[in-house]
């Protein structure tokens, strides 16, 4: 009877194994194209800098995900499709309007190649060039960081520029389904600043573009980082990724607080009054954060 059963189980075995195909790479989305990606074209005729950014899945052989194409007139995020083989890899964005061939680097972090957009395409015309791309890493990470050149304390001081705030915190990225950006939720804590000590940040990045609503403890929002059209940006190096944006110059790419409609403004800072005689609670400042 021993005998019987063993030669059974061992096949048993190669049945469960055989059927957990199901549950195999074959079937994974996690190759390793897959992931965050920036991409850059640089237009021959007339010379242009575009860009595209978005997220891939890898599923052995086969590429898919969506973009979106900022500055460029491009409604709403596209669909993108490819292939890889070996270090070949071609991209197909909104259904072949632009088609990108190239190559990916040996680690998987770097593509870079040829490309050409039809009459059909958004860049209204056909158009040939050179792209780079760049896998940005996933933003799950703890950061410190500063707030320079903050506005209001130059008010509270009367130093110009004022020293810098110090921030830390952290950043919790969601998971990548093929989208053309993915959510950011976190904190930050701030030193010895009046606007906030401790406030929440929720918002997206898609490539190495990211915007943050800031809110304060009670969930009312404050202010943001980076705006739509003007957002801050990341920077990979081979050290780590940074997050800057110069908000200073209140052109909304760093730190803004507060807002100012109709002649009545409003923000999460102390009350002050400036040289105009104008009663301040806003802020604007520059970030920069390290991962």
């Amino acid at each position: 009877m021993r005998s019987f059963i063993a030669p059974l189980l061992a096949c048993a075995i190669l049945v469960l194994a055989a059927c957990g195909g199901g549950t195999s790479s074959s079937s994974s989305n996690n190759g390793p194209i897959s992931g965050n990606w920036q991409i850059n074209l640089s237009q021959q005729r007339p010379p242009a800098q575009l860009s595209v950014s978005g997220f891939l899945l890898q599923s052995n052989n086969s590429l898919m995900g969506a973009v979106s194409r900022p500055g460029q007139g491009c409604a709403g995020p596209v669909p993108l499709a490819g292939t890889v083989s070996g270090q070949n890899v071609t991209l197909s964005v909104n259904s072949g309007t632009m088609s990108l061939t190239g190559s990916v680097s040996s680690d998987g972090k770097s593509m870079s190649g040829i490309y050409q957009t039809l009459p059909e395409d958004c860049t209204r015309g056909s158009t040939t060039g050179t792209w780079t791309a760049l896998q940005v890493p996933p933003l799950n990470v703890n950061f410190t960081g500063t707030l320079s050149n903050s506005i209001y304390m130059q008010l509270v001081t009367s130093v110009i520029p004022p020293a810098p705030i110090m921030v830390s915190g952290s950043l919790s990225q969601s998971g990548n389904i093929g989208s053309a950006n993915a959510t950011l939720t976190g904190t930050i804590n701030a030193v010895d600043y009046p606007c906030f000590k401790t406030a929440s940040l929720n918002g997206t990045v898609s490539g190495t573009s990211v915007v943050l609503s800031v809110f304060s403890f009670d969930g009312t929002q404050i202010g943001s980082i980076g705006v739509q059209g003007n957002p801050a940006i990341l920077s990979v190096g081979p050290t780590g990724t940074t997050l800057n944006g110069i908000g200073s110059d209140q052109s909304g790419q760093g730190l803004t607080l507060g807002t100012f409609v109709a002649n009545q403004q409003s923000g999460p800072c102390p009350k002050l009054i400036d040289s105009n005689n104008v009663v301040r609670e806003d802020d604007f400042a520059d970030v920069a954060l390290m991962f």
